[in-house]
């Protein structure tokens, strides 16, 4: 890719597998809120959730309300949930397993940056414990600032931080919607994380972090 000065990555299911945590605390909390006649669901009642999260996609009030109305769950409210994964969130976290090579590949060559929706307190203690913070020159929450990807203004926002042009910049992530169609909207280029090897993506995409040596 031409032009590129700076790699600017998501955090959530492209740097960190958010989904085996959040599968962890279904496995935890789930069976103490299932209703005493539909403790032996728990299995049914996990993989809802997850389709009902489509891989944090959804809004996990949205997701929680699903759970409680359908299983009848009355000892935790659906916010409640909300805020018990609010607050757990980022104690246990797991990157990928080529994080470390590709960000050690890519930080002589470009600048390199972090943009992630959430909520500022549960993603800055996910991006505390990886570790990896130093290697980034300038890191973003969404919930910092007030605006939310896809809004395209945060894009912009990390541009000028930057100090750099749109187009100067590659964007990499895992929702196609947020992170690529957005982004390219905001005059970024972008990768996209194909983790689940959806078919039929148009533009470029990678399965695994490593691949974007091909590009960068």
């Amino acid at each position: 890719m031409e032009n590129i000065k700076a790699v600017i990555f998501d955090l959530d299911n492209t740097l960190i597998n958010r989904q085996k945590a959040f599968v962890e605390m279904l496995n935890e909390k789930i069976i103490e809120t299932l209703p005493t006649d539909k403790k032996d669901l728990i299995n049914d009642a996990i993989r809802d959730i997850l389709i009902w999260d489509d891989n944090g996609i959804v809004s996990r009030s949205v997701t929680f309300a699903n759970y409680c109305e359908k299983y009848q769950v009355t000892s935790m409210t659906s916010d409640e949930l909300n805020e018990y994964w609010s607050s757990i969130s980022g104690n246990d976290v797991y990157l990928f397993d080529d994080v470390l090579e590709i960000v050690a590949y890519l930080k002589p060559k470009y600048r390199l940056a972090i943009l992630s929706n959430g909520n500022a307190v549960s993603q800055r203690r996910k991006l505390s414990a990886t570790n990896i913070l130093h290697n980034f020159e300038f890191s973003l929450v969404s919930g910092e600032v007030g605006i939310h990807k896809p809004d395209l203004r945060i894009y912009d926002y990390v541009v000028k931080k930057l100090n750099l042009k749109p187009n100067e910049c590659v964007y990499i992530g895992d929702n196609y919607a947020f992170d690529i169609e957005a982004s390219k909207k905001a005059g970024l280029s972008a990768i996209f994380v194909n983790r689940n090897n959806k078919k039929d993506v148009p533009g470029l995409s990678v399965e695994h972090l490593i691949e974007l040596k091909e590009f960068l």
